[in-house]
């Protein structure tokens, strides 16, 4: 008898063990790994890119990760979980958590004057703050023709800064919000004040090492980074080509990291953790920013604040480099974060990460869908616009779902055989947009452009005014009758 209530009492205790494991699973994501791979294998073909790699954290661990595609065209090198991309202005918020981290020990004060940490700065005729820095409502300027694909070595931090210190403010800081990567060489240059420290060298020792970031780092142009992704973009005939090189150095600080998936889903997990920051201090970060004239800026300190297409709230940061594109989305609600990093900058990426996140946490089930222009420059260029109309037209119901038909993919078509100079083609195409669109401005002012492009300046002028009977403020259409009038 005392036998078999012994025997009770540990089925009992077994059977409460697996109700609590279920308990367990059921508060994890109900994700799949095969709809994630599939996904992604889906992206790198559609999107054409060299290729993408992803991952997904929640709750403190990293439950999936991914890459397809290829790290290097020239040598079919295959991308992995490993492969290391520039990460672009991901780098924005790992900078501003630095930041952050001197402000809480008491360092430095957001809201002193930015020359009181950065003495060799000149002095503008207005004075900006720290935040206004970390807003880029500082009024500092943002790139010239050149410097963002620069390839000038800046050998320090001052170097950097020096790019824009004769500059003038462009506005008077608080007052405007204008997005500027090298402004962000000025908050590098305040961490080596303040800490006294390299810049470099404090996040390592600050973010880097405390998040076991192990495969994040400075891209200085010289230097072998194991495992570095090649950096691609596509020519004016849509084909993937080797971007232009460039040298990072002018803006470390805002746009010039390089990590992998892993290590910024790892950052993601410390940030949320509070391992770097104190949750009071990243609650201030995400604040959006207000200008005087009411307009709200989906930007905080460093971060960006943003709802995905099912209105969930994220912060973190999108980027685009030279050859690169990325996405950083931190979901503070159920503590998780997904990430994507591309080794193909091009014109309609969608944001991978966030489908990822859709598919990861059961909010949907999206699908990367193929451009229509690239479509149709394939099917043009081998055959004929002809046949790629008739392609278009044909079984349009079934093409839908996997090929992207919104007016925007037509109007890029349409400029894109401009490109090339096919200029009758471009005129008969925006004829079809206008047909297929008839309330679209863009479909006018692409076939205005068309012929004018041709030589035919009064069938432009009607189009422009066709155009502005629909948007009768519309400047680019008022310019360009402007221009032709004066012509």
């Amino acid at each position: 008898m005392k036998q078999n209530f012994i025997w009770q009492i540990y089925l009992w205790m077994i059977l409460f063990l697996i109700i609590l494991t279920q308990g367990v699973l059921f508060c994890q994501p109900n994700y799949s790994n095969h709809k994630l791979d599939q996904y992604l294998s889906e992206y790198q073909v559609n999107k054409n890119v060299a290729s993408i790699s992803a991952g997904v954290l929640h709750k403190g661990k990293i439950i999936w990760l991914g890459a397809k595609g290829y790290a290097d065209l020239s040598h079919h090198v295959p991308a992995t979980p490993q492969t290391v991309y520039r990460i672009a202005s991901i780098s924005k918020i790992i900078t501003a958590v630095a930041v952050m981290q001197l402000w809480e020990k008491g360092k430095l004060n957001l809201d002193a004057d930015a020359r009181k940490y950065i003495p060799y700065f000149p002095r503008k005729r207005w004075k900006f703050t720290v935040r206004q820095i970390l807003r880029h409502t500082a009024g500092l300027r943002s790139y010239k023709p050149g410097e963002f694909n620069s390839t000038v070595f800046y050998p320090t931090t001052r170097d950097a800064v020096d790019v824009i210190s004769s500059d003038s403010l462009v506005y008077k800081p608080g007052t405007n919000f204008i997005y500027t990567t090298l402004g962000y060489n000025l908050l590098a240059a305040i961490i080596e004040y303040v800490s006294g420290m390299k810049f470099i060298e404090y996040l390592r020792k600050n973010i880097f090492y405390p998040a076991g970031m192990t495969s994040t780092y400075a891209e200085y142009q010289k230097e072998i980074i194991p495992n570095k992704a090649s950096g691609y973009d596509k020519n004016k005939f849509r084909k993937i080509q080797n971007a232009p090189m460039a040298d990072l150095s002018i803006k470390f600080a805002g746009g010039g990291l390089v990590s992998t998936s892993e290590d910024i889903l790892r950052f993601a997990n410390a940030l949320l953790d509070g391992k770097l920051i104190k949750y009071s201090t990243l609650d201030t970060m995400l604040v959006k920013t207000k200008l005087p004239n009411g307009r709200m800026i989906e930007s905080g300190l460093g971060f960006e604040i943003k709802r995905d297409s099912h209105g969930n709230k994220f912060f973190g940061h999108y980027g685009f480099g030279t050859g690169f594109i990325s996405l950083l989305a931190i979901y503070p609600e159920d503590s998780s974060a997904v990430v994507d990093l591309i080794n193909t900058d091009d014109r309609n990426p969608g944001s991978p990460a966030l489908d990822l996140a859709a598919i990861a946490f059961e909010r949907g089930n999206p699908f990367p869908r193929k451009p229509l222009s690239d479509v149709m420059m394939e099917i043009t260029l081998q055959k004929n616009l002809d046949s790629a109309i008739a392609e278009c037209q044909l079984n349009i119901q079934d093409s839908v779902k996997w090929l992207d038909y919104s007016s925007r993919e037509f109007n890029l078509f349409g400029y894109d055989l401009l490109s090339i100079k096919r200029n009758y083609d471009a005129i008969r195409w925006f004829y079809y947009f206008s047909r297929k669109y008839p309330d679209d401005i863009s479909a006018y002012i692409g076939l205005g452009d068309s012929y004018y492009h041709d030589g035919n300046k009064g069938k432009a002028i009607q189009l422009y005014h066709r155009a502005l009977e629909l948007n009768s403020s519309n400047k680019y259409a008022l310019k360009m009758i402007r221009k032709i009038e004066a012509e």
